[in-house]
């Protein structure tokens, strides 16, 4: 089990090591949602797709990208997305909790978030970064 922030390498290869177990392939599809975007699957509930692989929720007045958009496109999120969702949301996401739980998983939903956090922080203050030197250089 994780008791640190899991690397970006540790998070597709935990969602990949689930879409490869038979069975598993929507709750994976779920897992992938959750790490690109950042939100619980309760969040995620009833979202609608934008065409720039951003999406909507209930809860958010803006689009969310994905903060890495090249995983939208590794994880095939779009494409895998399971048929009629609607009726099956709840099924789906408890079957992703009870996988997370039984181990099969090495992460929990906290640590996908977390590292979803991270990167965000991370990113944010490179660009910040980025922007001060440069506006050394240029002065």
């Amino acid at each position: 089990m994780f008791t640190r922030t899991p690397s970006d390498q540790e998070v597709l290869d935990q969602i990949f090591l689930l879409s490869s177990m038979p069975g598993f392939k929507d709750a994976a599809w779920l897992l992938s949602l959750v790490a690109t975007y950042g939100k619980t699957p309760e969040e995620l509930s009833g979202f609608t797709w934008n065409e720039d692989d951003s999406i909507n929720i209930d809860s958010k007045k803006k689009p969310i990208k994905p903060l890495h958009p090249q995983w939208a496109i590794i994880l095939q999120i779009k494409e895998r997305q399971p048929s009629r969702l609607k009726g099956r949301w709840k099924p789906l996401t408890r079957q992703l909790e009870m996988t997370l739980k039984s181990s099969q998983i090495q992460l929990t939903i906290n640590h996908f978030l977390a590292a979803h956090e991270h990167r965000r922080i991370n990113d944010k203050w490179s660009k910040r970064h980025a922007q001060e030197s440069d506006c050394l250089v240029a002065a």
